[in-house]
């Protein structure tokens, strides 16, 4: 029984031989990521890498504000632009059978809303003659010839 206490001893003593080599590894590597940790966070130039995260937000936020201020502007020039000239249409033809040529038309300007203006140009042997009626959500008071309601109709289409 003598020789199996042995047995027990000895692999008691390798399990603490073993614990011991591991803590000194242990040890070793905690120095190690130590020093690794310290010269992470020293930085460049002994900048800590709390400062560079603090000035890399204040950039973000920064970036946030113009990006912001950048889209508000844009709503502003989309809302502006509904309001400018974006169709036109444009019909030319010659009302007289006597008179040769294309010369008079029909010209359609309308914004996003369809409101503008409609522009005819009559041209005669003798004389010219121009008119223009307001449009309003693709409609006027006035009454349109077929050339103008088809400059219209054209300018929905651009």
């Amino acid at each position: 029984m003598g020789k199996e206490m042995n047995i027990y001893e000895l692999i008691i003593l390798i399990l603490a031989l073993i614990s011991l080599i591991l803590s000194g590894v242990s040890i070793v590597n905690s120095y190690g990521i130590k020093k690794i940790k310290k010269e992470f966070f020293a930085g460049k130039n002994g900048v800590s890498l709390e400062d560079f995260i603090v000035r890399q937000n204040q950039k973000i936020n920064e970036l946030t504000a113009q990006t912001d201020l950048l889209e508000a502007n844009i709503r502003g020039v989309q809302e502006l632009q509904k309001t400018s000239i974006q169709k036109i249409g444009l019909l030319r033809y010659n009302p007289f059978k006597d008179d040769g040529g294309n010369l008079s038309f029909s010209i359609a300007l309308l914004d996003g809303k369809n409101n503008g203006l409609v522009l005819t140009s009559m041209h005669g042997r003798e004389q010219n003659r121009v008119y223009a009626k307001p449009i309003s959500n693709g409609e006027s008071d006035f009454s349109l010839t077929e050339e103008e309601k088809q400059a219209i109709k054209t300018s929905k289409n651009f």
